[in-house]
């Protein structure tokens, strides 16, 4: 994989990586590519917009803790089909309370299951295909 060399404007951005998937066939937008996550995350109001209830979860008592150190329980696990690019992909959600400005987290799973490689330098994400 090669990467262009990036411009001194490329350089001097600090720019998260958001895209447009879909989950179970529902356009997302603003969905976060996070490459230091470990867990996929789905706030809760997206999970009603899907008309998803809390009988679709997977009861956990996981809890997460967020880049600012805060621990928040889990709702549960909700398994989504993810499309996006030319993958489609069974992934494990963790629902929980945020009130973030994404709409949903792809973590290292959903990175290394894809076989994607995110850039935030030049905002982009390298797809690998077989060819």
């Amino acid at each position: 994989m090669v990467f262009s060399h990036p411009s001194l404007a490329l350089t001097n951005h600090l720019k998260l990586i958001y895209v447009t998937a879909y989950l179970e066939r529902v356009t997302f937008k603003r969905v976060l590519i996070d490459g230091g996550a470990t867990v996929n995350v789905l706030p809760y109001k997206q999970m009603k917009i899907m008309c998803k209830s809390k009988e679709d979860l997977i009861p956990t008592d996981l809890t997460v803790s967020s880049f600012s150190g805060a621990i928040t329980k889990t709702h549960g696990i909700l398994p989504l089909e993810v499309d996006l690019g030319s993958k489609q992909i069974m992934l494990a959600f963790f629902v929980m309370d945020n009130a973030s400005t994404y709409r949903a987290l792809l973590s290292r799973d959903w990175i290394h299951q894809s076989l994607y490689v995110p850039s935030t330098l030049h905002q982009q994400v390298a797809v690998y295909h077989e060819e």
